[in-house]
């Protein structure tokens, strides 16, 4: 069995907020208080529909990961906001949405697909369409001063396309990492980080060793974006991906060859959507998605890789948690304090 393979009895500690099912008011309020201390958010228009949305934090070592799904709304840091936070700089791929305003000072348009990295420090005003974001916050302490400094808000198509695809990768892993691997993990993202951002030690970024970690990631979403066809070929993954069949084959060698990971890749798709507490769809939603014949295929060959139905997984995996939400907001901005 793979480490991908592997799960916790207790995964990384995790911070849920939803405003489903309330009052508009209510919800609009308990959204602003979860964005209170890094953004003041309000309607696009006066008119308008009031913020909502929902969002999951968890602890990864000494950065904070996260997937947020939002309304339309405006959102603004003003000085009195950047002063009274930390150091720490977001990664942010918006999976859908854009968001269209100024940060720092400069005209900025981050659209579907991109990836933005915005500092804690830097002013901020815009409108943001309905979307769906994740990524990291990463201590300043961690990067060093100049690659931050040298580096604008978005990537080259290249570093985009690998830091996407290693966003979600990780992303995909939090619901079944362990409290005990949550510091190596923090240590991976933190050197992929380096290595992507210092072009004098990645000159190919895409045919280049020093990012394979990145590839696999890359190859990876490909997949994981075309479950659903039939025709999914070492050839269709290499072109998507723009390198050689050789360098897609020996990246995957010694985990028995492409295919192999493609099969798994199915699984571990359904076994992290059943895991994420953000995740919705039913279980034949799921089957139809990720390319099984029917639902009892889908249970079958999950049982036989996890040893257990997946609806008796899910429902493992959604323990309730009291209705404190004040006392878990203070958790996450404890830990974005501790962020530097």
């Amino acid at each position: 069995m793979g480490a991908d393979d592997m799960t916790a009895d207790a995964g990384l500690p995790y911070f849920y907020l939803t405003t489903s099912g309330l009052p508009p008011g209510e919800a609009f309020e308990r959204w602003r208080t979860l964005m209170a201390p890094m953004y003041e958010v309000g309607p696009t228009t006066p008119s308008a529909v009031l913020p909502f949305g929902r969002n999951i934090a968890y602890q990864v070592g000494d950065l904070v990961a996260h997937r947020t799904i939002l309304s339309a709304q405006r959102i603004q840091r003003d000085r009195r906001r950047v002063e009274a936070g930390p150091d720490h700089v977001l990664f942010q791929l918006w999976r859908t949405g854009r968001y269209r305003g100024t940060i720092a000072g400069r005209s900025a348009s981050v659209a579907s697909g991109t990836v933005a990295l915005i500092a804690r420090r830097n002013l901020l005003d815009g409108m943001l369409d309905r979307s769906d974001t994740t990524g990291f916050v990463v201590p300043c302490a961690r990067l060093p001063a100049l690659t931050r400094e040298g580096h604008g808000l978005l990537f080259d198509a290249a570093r985009n396309r690998l830091l996407a695809a290693q966003i979600l990768s990780v992303y995909r892993r939090l619901p079944t990492t362990s409290p005990d691997a949550a510091a190596r993990l923090a240590d991976e993202i933190v050197a992929f980080l380096h290595r992507l951002l210092d072009s004098s030690q990645a000159s190919d970024v895409l045919e280049g060793q020093e990012l394979d970690g990145g590839l696999r990631a890359l190859a990876r979403a490909i997949v994981h974006e075309n479950l659903s066809r039939a025709d999914l070929s070492p050839e269709f993954i290499a072109g998507q991906m723009q390198v050689s069949r050789a360098t897609l084959y020996r990246l995957y060698e010694p985990e028995g060859g492409v295919m192999h990971f493609v099969q798994g890749e199915r699984l571990k798709a359904v076994h992290a959507a059943l895991t994420d507490p953000m995740e919705t769809r039913t279980l034949s939603r799921l089957a139809e998605v990720f390319a099984f014949s029917s639902v009892s295929q889908l249970s079958r060959s999950f049982r036989n890789r996890y040893g257990a139905a997946p609806r008796a997984w899910r429902a493992s995996r959604r323990v309730s948690h009291p209705d404190d939400s004040q006392g878990a907001l203070q958790q996450v901005w404890t830990w974005l304090r501790e962020t530097r």
